[in-house]
């Protein structure tokens, strides 16, 4: 009985896994994307400015070399006040490559929405070439994460190897809200444009 409990829970997982929406990695050109305490490290390095937003630090020193971590659990409303509410998590990922050294990998990426993985990166060796290397910008971006509410629970996970000069950081790229009016304004502006447009008529026909 506890073999076929276990057998279903693990085909059960693999199911929410295997149907996890797929991010995009995509590189930068230029520095577009600067790290900031409004655009804060949820991955970080020594050099990460994130005033009191919390962080996973990630190792430092020549002999690491790569690094599996959890980022700390996020309530939704804590990631929504960074990148506006109404828009998408977008997350820089900058660099350090030493010199003559060859790429590194971003092997793996999740995000997990109240514990479950929802969001999923898988790279191939050499994948993270640095192109503004160690500067505080971002040599990659990943887009495409899903959305989510302000109630919801928000964790990411970080999987990358071949690492060879100092620590990568991963941050939370800074945004603004993105207002959608209200029915109730949309009605009131309605009126409004009907009420504009009578007085208007009326004003010519009394002008001809």
């Amino acid at each position: 009985m506890k073999k076929t409990l276990f057998a279903v829970i693990a085909l059960l997982v693999g199911s929410v896994a295997a149907n996890a929406n797929t991010l995009t990695l995509t590189a930068v050109n230029g520095n577009l994307y600067q790290q900031t305490v409004q655009s804060p490290c949820i991955f970080s390095n020594p050099s990460c400015q994130n005033g009191t937003f919390n962080t996973t630090d990630l190792p430092t020193g020549g002999n690491v070399s790569g690094y599996n971590s959890l980022s700390p659990v996020y309530s939704g409303a804590t990631i929504l006040g960074i990148i506006g509410t109404g828009n998408s998590i977008t997350l820089g990922i900058d660099i350090n490559q030493a010199s003559g050294q060859p790429a590194q990998t971003l092997t793996t990426f999740e995000m997990l929405k109240n514990g479950v993985v929802v969001d999923t990166f898988t790279g191939s060796t050499g994948n993270v070439a640095a192109t503004n290397n160690g500067n505080g910008y971002a040599d990659f971006i990943l887009t495409g994460f899903s959305s989510f509410l302000s109630t919801d629970t928000i964790q990411f996970h970080l999987v990358f190897n071949d690492a060879n000069d100092g620590t990568e950081n991963v941050f939370l790229i800074g945004g603004t809200s993105t207002n959608v009016p209200e029915p109730s304004s949309l009605m009131t502006l309605g009126f409004g444009l009907l009420i504009l447009a009578f007085t208007s008529r009326k004003l010519a026909r009394k002008n001809s």
